[in-house]
């Protein structure tokens, strides 16, 4: 699987809100993507495709090897065209100097892989280049899968919204980022883009 990470579109909110129904239990409508992507001058969405590897060898595939004999007579078969699959999505708004990240969702068969440290990736690199200084986010307090994902790429605990969530009253717990503007942070993004390589290939369009 090759994986790539591309700006929100509009016809990406049908698999989005497939991913976000899957993931959280109070999910956000389609209407609300809507409005993020068209009227909200402050939102950045990513969106994170899977796009299945093909083996080029096969006879299927469209710029494989010559077919063998006597299948060669009978010309070569259609390419096969592989649609990519969304594997998952975030989110920011970009408040002056601070980016805070709305949504990170991954669809559930395939966590655990890394992807929720590429759209990260993602993240971070849109609020580097919007000038932002640090990226903040809440998370559950007892997804502590999540938190230690967060505390990895160098989140620290700033305090905590109680009962934040409307579901079930959990609190959320705050998490700043260091400075984006430090070299500190620079080192750790070329660490983190050199662990997303070893893991997998993938590209960034944005």
């Amino acid at each position: 699987m090759q994986y790539r990470l591309d700006p929100m579109q509009l016809r990406d909110i049908p698999a989005v809100i497939e991913v976000e129904r899957s993931s959280f239990s109070v999910p956000w409508p389609a209407g609300a993507y809507r409005r993020e992507l068209e009227d909200n001058v402050l939102a950045r969405y990513l969106v994170l495709r899977g796009i299945p590897s093909i083996d080029q060898g096969s006879p299927d595939v469209e710029g494989s090897s010559a077919r063998p004999f006597p299948f060669s007579l009978f010309g070569r078969p259609a390419p096969v065209k592989v649609e990519p699959e969304m594997m998952g999505y975030a989110g920011l708004w970009l408040m002056i100097d601070e980016a805070h990240v709305t949504s990170v969702a991954v669809r559930p068969s395939y966590r655990g892989r890394g992807l929720g440290r590429l759209l990260m990736w993602g993240m971070f690199e849109i609020a580097s280049n919007l000038g932002a200084r640090w990226v903040t986010l809440e998370v559950r307090m007892s997804n502590t899968v999540a938190r230690r994902m967060y505390e990895g790429l160098g989140f620290k605990d700033a305090g905590v919204r109680p009962r934040y969530y409307t579901d079930n009253n959990e609190d959320a717990l705050i998490m700043w980022s260091e400075d984006l503007q430090t070299e500190a942070f620079q080192d750790r993004m070329d660490a983190l883009k050199a662990d997303l390589d070893r893991r997998f290939t993938w590209q960034s369009s944005g």
